[in-house]
């Protein structure tokens, strides 16, 4: 007696088995083929990614080296006008000094500037280096302003009289005392730069 399942023999069911099984196998392949494919995608995808990163980051390093290079040559450019606006500045207090000598009634021009008109950039460009420096700039400054005040003052009072002599002085010990501030600043700055 045959065996049979469903009007089928068993030989006819492992035949159908088998070709579904084929199928299958098939089937699985092909779905197996389509997801390696679109993995080599995604890797290509990723190797493309690094490769752009890889640029990325040595256009970065190109571009910190510039910038660095940018930045020391502006140090060196601030440390040279710093150190100009410094023995400038110690030069002509040392003029005026010599100017308002107490022997005699200085003659006074109708503007009385004493530091140089970039003084102040001078002075910035120092506390980005050295704030101490700066500080001792920024004091000279004020000390230079109070004896072009004093000096201003000198031309309303009369000449050689106790009240021009005690201006006068004023005058002289902002100036020194500007001088020396500068004096420091400058011994500073050469040690630092």
């Amino acid at each position: 007696m045959s065996e049979q399942v469903l009007g089928l023999s068993i030989n006819q069911i492992m035949a159908y088995t088998a070709i579904a099984n084929v199928g299958l196998v098939v089937v699985l392949a092909a779905v197996n083929i389509y997801y390696a494919g679109h993995a080599k995608r995604q890797a290509d995808a990723a190797r493309e990614q690094v490769a752009a990163s890889n640029r990325q980051s040595e256009i970065a390093a190109e571009t910190l080296a510039l910038v660095r290079k940018q930045m020391d040559q502006q140090v060196r450019t601030d440390v040279a006008s710093v150190t100009l606006q410094l023995k400038v500045a110690i030069h002509v207090i040392e003029d005026w000094l010599k100017r308002i000598a107490p022997e005699r009634h200085p003659q006074l021009p109708d503007q009385i500037v004493i530091l140089p008109a970039d003084f102040s950039l001078a002075t910035q460009r120092a506390h980005s280096i050295d704030p101490i420096a700066a500080e001792n700039m920024g004091a000279a400054a004020l000390y230079v302003t109070e004896a072009e005040t004093n000096l201003k003052i000198l031309r309303t009072v009369e000449a050689g009289s106790q009240n021009a002599k005690e201006v006068l002085e004023k005058a002289a010990k902002s100036l020194n005392t500007a001088k020396y501030k500068l004096s420091v600043a400058r011994t500073r700055w050469e040690s630092v730069a």
